[in-house]
């Protein structure tokens, strides 16, 4: 039987000042400026043009190929990594963050080298960023570029199902690894300078084991838990709860409001894994999630999934979790953002806290859309501290952060839609609430 240890108190820091991640990962991208001024301009092209276009072209390649590299690093799922960033969401977002630096530092390079040549030759300086140069070191640059071009096009202009966009994406390490021969194969910096060259072999090295780790070795060596759907529960025209029941014996560090992979081994969805926070568990070792029917994934799990579909979980992650926190709270849920405080609830419903202050404001569309409300009103019956609020758009009634005087002394946690975090976030800073009190889950479940 699947047994659960729920963690009492966190092995980790949840306060914002213990989280080193994005410092340690923007220091080492930028490290490359100090070592690069080491060696300049023995290393620097020699030619005719202006002196701070070679220069700055060279500080952004080595910057931007610095980010790519680290990027990378950051898909890995490891444990430490949440610990420094203070949860998988905020790794991806630096992830994404990094990824797109990146791509327009290393987008400059060939461009304001490509300025050599205006206004003299305006057409070879078009035709200098393709791979159209006579030496094969520098094609092998305009390849990794173009194909990053192609990759975040992709990302950011042109929607695809989300199966295709994870399948691309694989190839984003392949570009990398152009640009690695790119900067190898010229040897500009080596000779020079040795802590540069020692520098960009680590990082390139990090790089490739990293892709090679998530793309091709991560679903054989992470450990992953097999179940089956043991029941399905349609809450509405658009949401669904599933059960799911563990078939093999497993031990797994749980926390409520954490969340896992899940992937449903079914001919009619894709197994790519998505993840999904837990509503709730059961001491038989029995798990319970909510699904909102919003994208291709999504939509498809809400029409096809069937009981006794196997499916397989990897976790948990997350640092969603209350007891980071001050006992005086304020709970913000949008629609099916609701998972994590549903999960606290239940769990608090076996292990009440007398000294925990909590206002929930659950915001829904209509108050149809509020689902699991017997949950949260059943542990108002049973903490007298702990108090809900439903908050329906259908009656022209919106949270408002200046009119809850309680968040200047509470730990403020908002789980729901993008627009709807960015809103309250705002308010919050117009209110001048430290941003150490805010705490967001930013996984959008799409």
């Amino acid at each position: 039987m699947l047994s659960y240890q729920l963690i009492a108190r966190p092995r980790w820091g949840g306060a914002k000042k213990d989280r080193p991640g994005k410092f340690i990962f923007w220091g080492v991208a930028l490290l490359a400026i100090p070592l690069w001024m080491l060696s300049y301009p023995a290393t620097t092209v020699k030619h005719n043009a202006t002196p701070i276009l070679v220069y700055a072209s060279q500080l952004f390649s080595l910057t931007g190929f610095a980010l790519f590299a680290l990027s990378l690093m950051l898909t890995c799922r490891f444990n430490f990594l949440e610990t420094w960033f203070g949860g998988l969401d905020k790794v991806y977002k630096m992830h994404r963050r990094m990824g797109k630096v990146a791509f327009f530092l290393i987008l400059a390079h060939p461009v304001l080298l490509a300025l050599r040549w205006i206004p003299q030759d305006v057409s070879k300086a078009l035709w200098y960023l393709f791979p159209l140069h006579r030496r094969l070191e520098i094609d092998l640059g305009s390849w990794a570029l173009w194909g990053m071009t192609l990759l975040i096009i992709f990302t950011l202009l042109i929607k695809i199902p989300y199966h295709r966009w994870k399948l691309s994406h694989k190839f984003m390490g392949f570009f990398f690894i152009l640009g690695v021969a790119h900067i190898f194969f010229q040897g500009l910096f080596f000779s020079e300078n040795v802590l540069l060259g020692l520098y960009l072999s680590l990082l390139s090295a990090g790089g490739i084991a990293a892709w090679l780790y998530k793309s091709v070795l991560f679903d054989l060596v992470k450990r992953k838990s097999l179940y089956s759907v043991s029941e399905l529960k349609y809450l509405n025209d658009s949401i669904i709860e599933i059960e799911l029941e563990p078939k093999k014996e497993h031990q797994s560090l749980y926390r409520p409001g954490q969340f896992y992979f899940f992937s449903f081994l079914s001919e009619d969805l894709t197994a790519e894994s998505h993840p999904f926070t837990l509503c709730d568990r059961h001491s038989d070792g029995k798990l319970k999630i909510m699904v909102k029917s919003l994208g291709d994934y999504t939509h498809r799990l809400y029409a096809l999934l069937k009981p006794n579909t196997p499916a397989l979980l990897e976790g948990p992650y997350g640092r969603f979790c209350l007891d980071t926190a001050r006992k005086q709270q304020l709970w913000l849920a949008g629609g099916v953002g609701i998972a994590p405080f549903l999960s606290w609830a239940n769990y608090l419903l076996k292990q009440p806290d007398e000294n925990l202050h909590v206002n929930l404001y659950y915001c829904v569309k209509n108050f149809a859309a509020a689902n699991q409300l017997s949950t949260f009103e059943a542990l108002e019956k049973k903490m007298p501290h702990f108090h809900l609020k439903v908050i329906s758009r259908e009656t022209g009634d919106y949270f408002h952060a200046k009119d809850h005087p309680e968040i200047m002394h509470s730990d403020i946690f908002i789980c729901g839609p993008k627009r709807m975090r960015k809103t309250i976030c705002k308010e919050l800073k117009s209110l001048k609430v430290p941003a150490a009190s805010i705490h967001t889950e930013e996984f959008d479940f799409d």
